[in-house]
């Protein structure tokens, strides 16, 4: 029989969608993933916070001679209980409440109702990116090609990468060796996306686009980033 976790917030029960610490074991990952077949150390009680309630009682500890690493009341957040990867020193992973609670579907539901705003401003984003395909500065052009990729092509944005994690990109991550600028307008695109699940396209786009990125290539290595100038901070 599957089992679940409960919790009692405000007054009503609800489930938590993983209870279970990941437990020791090798590290498999995905696609080629630096850590791949390295050990995944066991988790501690003392690693883990708790979020609970200023009255409420700490839940037992039933491991001996352990205790929980800290117990805090923040209730502007929506996780229960957190702790750090330890085979990733700038990793926090949460537990959290299931997708069918309360706050789960407020949070479901704002991010829709921006979507649904976003209609009403797509149109001058779209002209302010096609206006910056010919703008003299190289970073606005950057950010045009980029904004212009996300939208015809429903790509992620994408952000930086340690050292220790796998070689996944967005489009403003995106390297030199991950496009390919062809004739008549063509570009082809193949890269690793999220999860380690590989993207690869030939479409053709506008011509100031296809220029641009002519450009933006023109000189670089292949492990250069394609959009250099530009972040997603």
């Amino acid at each position: 029989m599957e089992k679940h976790g409960f919790v009692l917030v405000d007054g009503l029960v609800e489930r938590i969608s993983n209870y279970l610490v990941e437990p020791p074991g090798i590290f498999r990952g995905r696609g080629e993933h630096p850590k791949s077949g390295m050990l995944k150390k066991r988790i501690l009680p003392e690693d883990c916070t708790l979020n609970i309630g200023p009255d409420n009682p700490v839940p037992i500890c039933d491991l001996p001679g352990h205790c929980w690493g800290e117990i805090v009341y923040n209730n502007e957040a929506t996780w229960i209980a957190q702790y750090k990867d330890k085979d990733k020193e700038k990793s926090t992973k949460y537990v959290f409440l299931a997708a069918n609670s309360k706050f789960k579907g407020m949070n479901d539901f704002k991010k829709y109702e921006k979507a649904r705003r976003l209609k009403e401003f797509i149109g001058k984003i779209r002209e302010d990116y096609l206006k910056k395909l010919e703008d003299n500065n190289q970073e606005n052009r950057q950010l045009g090609v980029a904004t212009y990729l996300v939208d015809k092509l429903a790509l992620r944005v994408g952000n930086e990468k340690g050292e220790d994690e796998a070689d996944t990109v967005g489009c403003c991550s995106l390297r030199v060796e991950h496009i390919i600028v062809e004739d008549d307008s063509y570009i082809t695109l193949d890269f690793l996306g999220k999860d380690s699940m590989r993207y690869y396209n030939k479409i053709k786009v506008d011509e100031k686009v296809h220029n641009n990125l002519k450009r933006f290539i023109k000189g670089k290595e292949k492990t250069d980033n394609l959009f250099d100038l530009i972040n997603v901070k």
